[in-house]
């Protein structure tokens, strides 16, 4: 019998393995094909690598801003990917001349210039219009999006070229943060805005968010007992893409009005009590929106689901203020529709 036993060598984190096999051998051979032209086998193996930290991860290649090369991974539009795909990014080796990386797909350069080929058929960004109006709210862009091509491309196939070029021209961030409806339309006598224009828009929006604000909502319960809502603009887990774990904080109140809402001192107390929750927490997560109705205010907090300690805190804290906790799992941030 032998004196040794043999142990399993530790299994290797797929992100982990992604960048080691980019550190020995991929980064050199990719940037021996983007710069020549030349790839070869080597889209099939990016994407063996790339199926191995998630299968519905998409990626793509183009040109950097400051290094020669960008490597994207993509997971349009889901938020769920959109995490993978943002620890992926985290754990990326620091850009260098060749190569930088991204978490989503960039607005390409000059993208009035780029063209695509379609069931036989060119299709020339350039030549792509639209009609851009403001959603109710006004925070996004509702799209309708023409090009002369349109109408002889198979069904369903001008909104998915629709969605390309839009990544094209705002990235794919840009898309979430600031499109809203996207529809196809043969009219090009109503599609008249360019895509400087379309980009254009879309920084409006981003200039007059800068800062961000809260807003007061009010409502009334079946009862007919008031409810005031307090929401952060903007209120898009996008630019959190870490924050999928939503924790409801219930605090209660005994002294109130006749309409269900706080007296001063029952609001003084709620407001130490929040201030407190959302110090302990720091900058591991983030409230996003209160609601307050018949004796009880529930604050909607998110938080990295992978970091332990944030809900921890955020357990302590609240026990500390007398509130109650509950955590549910929610990329996208679904729960917060409500308050949109």
């Amino acid at each position: 019998m032998g004196l040794f036993t043999r142990r399993d060598s530790p299994s290797v984190h797929p992100i982990t393995g992604f960048w080691q096999w980019w550190a020995s051998e991929g980064s050199a051979r990719f940037t021996a094909a983007a710069d020549s032209g030349e790839w070869g086998s080597l889209s099939a193996e990016m994407g063996e690598q790339l199926a191995a930290v998630h299968p519905d991860l998409a990626w793509d290649t183009g040109a950097g801003r400051r290094a020669r090369h960008l490597l994207a991974v993509s997971s349009d539009g889901d938020a769920v990917l959109r995490r993978i795909a943002e620890q992926w990014l985290r754990a990326a080796p620091a850009a260098d001349d060749a190569w930088e990386f991204a978490a989503a797909r960039q607005p390409v350069p000059g993208v009035s210039g780029q063209a695509l080929m379609i069931d036989g058929y060119r299709l020339d960004a350039g030549d792509v219009r639209f009609r851009i109006s403001k959603d109710p709210g006004g925070q996004r862009l509702n799209l309708e999006v023409h090009h002369p091509v349109f109408p002889d491309l198979p069904e369903g196939v001008p909104l998915q070229v629709s969605f390309l070029i839009l990544d094209w021209i705002l990235g794919e961030d840009g898309v979430e943060r600031w499109v809203g409806a996207v529809d196809t339309s043969t009219n090009g006598a109503t599609a008249t805005a360019t895509a400087s224009d379309l980009a254009a828009a879309a920084k409006a929006l981003a200039d007059r968010e800068r800062g961000g604000t809260w807003v007061l909502m009010e409502a009334l319960t079946p009862a007919g007992e008031r409810v005031m809502a307090k929401a952060r603009r903007p209120l898009r887990w996008i630019d959190y893409p870490m924050f999928d774990l939503h924790t409801e904080v219930r605090l209660t109140y005994s002294d109130y009005q006749d309409d269900g809402l706080p007296t001063q001192a029952s609001l003084d107390f709620l407001r130490r009590a929040e201030d407190g929750i959302s110090a302990a927490l720091g900058t591991r997560g983030i409230l996003v929106a209160q609601e307050t109705a018949a004796g009880t205010r529930v604050l909607h907090y998110y938080s990295d689901s992978e970091d332990q300690n944030s809900g921890a805190v955020i357990e302590t804290a609240a026990r500390a203020a007398g509130g109650d906790t509950r955590h549910l799992p929610d990329p996208g941030w679904k729960h917060m529709r409500k308050f949109s």
